[in-house]
């Protein structure tokens, strides 16, 4: 018995500790796996007995090993799919949930190889209103399917793109290497994981940006004379250092100027800067997306330009793939990486950075771009992972709200209190 307590302690902690650190649940993964499962199918079964009991009871249950989100990915999320995972935590079998069964719900739903996060119950409570639509305290299967579809199929069965941003040499080699800049980092380091990434997981879509300039781009410190100060600038164009922030007069369409950070000359169209580093895994079929070829205004992020003016191809190729989740790595953190991460949030992909496939310029501005990420829903994980992430085996919470947040705008039943 005391065995049988140690290991289903053990089994019912790791998860929560899986939202604080991956590596410390990782190291757990594989204690008595046989036993865990035996005794997972054990307390199912009891639950079965019992839930199935009363006037209920000549139904058939479902099987022990029974995994209603599994079924639904097996079956392609049909509505007579749903109607049986709804009828699988309706414990009192009478077509509603109350708080208890919806708070089961969850923990299966957001779950690691079925062993549950840990949810905070305020959120559970939250979640529990916004989906109560009519508020008669227990949700009905209707308002289940409507508030939970789109985020349930995205959870068990995401689409994920790879998104790497501008490996490319001048930034680990060449005239804007990393290794130069203040956080002294290293580019090259995120090149075998990037590829280990790509040969481990089944990724849907593989993208790769370029940052791919003109000769005359207005962000080249030796650029700075081309163009007039604007006077707002808080610096001269002729008393500016690379990194430097100097406000240019713009063109006709930017009346307001352009704030623009000089770096040295990079990524020139066509040179050997400009490519890609020679390590890097290519994908037959990948989708190739050039950014910052506007000599007047810079593009870090793979989906628009910094003044939102033009967008690139990216959004709409990842549109035509029914892409849910976007995954970024690549170089730089605090810059080109972090810009599209917030991109991939805006256009409301499930968005994912993968940092330990990353490397930066300045550690403060790393921080304070995670933190804005953060902010805005983008989750941060190790490349350990993101196997289990893309396989819908690993449905972490922190990753599913906005989806549902913005299913519930999109059907007119968001009411933010």
């Amino acid at each position: 018995m005391r065995q049988f307590l140690l290991v289903f302690t053990r089994r019912l902690l790791i998860p929560c500790g899986a939202l604080l650190s991956g590596s410390v649940a990782a190291s757990f993964s594989n204690i008595n796996e046989q036993k865990h499962h035996s005794i997972l199918k054990s307390i199912g079964r009891n639950f079965s007995e019992r839930s199935m009991g009363g006037k209920e009871a000549s139904m058939s249950p479902p099987p022990v090993d029974y995994d209603p989100f599994d079924s639904l990915r097996k079956n392609n999320f049909s509505d007579e799919e749903f109607k049986k995972c709804f009828r699988y935590f309706d414990s009192n079998k009478k077509g509603a949930w109350s708080r208890e069964d919806f708070r089961r719900f969850l923990s299966a739903l957001f779950s690691n190889k079925k062993r549950p996060y840990c949810i905070l119950s305020d959120l559970i409570e939250q979640y529990f209103c916004e989906t109560d639509f009519n508020q008669d305290q227990k949700i009905d299967f209707d308002e289940f399917l409507s508030a939970w579809k789109k985020t349930i199929k995205c959870a068990v069965k995401p689409v994920s793109a790879l998104v790497i941003v501008d490996v490319q040499n001048d930034f680990i080699s060449g005239s804007l290497a990393l290794h130069s800049c203040p956080a002294n980092h290293r580019g090259e380091e995120v090149v075998p994981v990037i590829n280990r990434v790509i040969r481990d997981v089944n990724f849907d879509v593989i993208a790769y940006t370029y940052d791919w300039h003109p000769l005359n781009h207005i962000s080249f410190y030796e650029n700075r004379h081309l163009r007039k100060t604007a006077p707002t600038s808080p610096i001269s164009a002729d008393k500016a250092h690379i990194l430097d922030t100097v406000i240019f007069v713009g063109t006709s369409e930017l009346t307001n100027g352009v704030e623009q950070v000089l770096w040295p000359a990079h990524c020139v169209q066509k040179t050997p800067g400009a490519d890609l580093h020679r390590d890097l895994t290519r994908i037959d079929n990948a989708i190739h997306v050039y950014k910052g070829t506007n000599p007047e205004i810079d593009s870090y992020s793979a989906f628009w330009d910094n003044m939102k003016l033009s967008k690139t191809s990216l959004d709409d190729q990842l549109r035509e793939r029914f892409v849910t989740d976007v995954y970024v790595v690549g170089l730089a953190t605090d810059v080109c990486v972090a810009s599209t991460a917030m991109h991939a949030v805006e256009n409301n992909y499930r968005t994912v950075l993968i940092e330990d496939a990353c490397r930066g310029v300045n550690e403060k501005e790393i921080e304070v771009k995670r933190t804005k990420l953060n902010e805005n829903g983008c989750i941060f994980v190790d490349s350990n992972v993101v196997p289990g992430m893309v396989s819908g085996e690993d449905r972490r919470p922190e990753v599913a709200r906005g989806m549902f947040v913005n299913n519930l705008k999109a059907i007119g039943h968001y009411n933010p209190h």
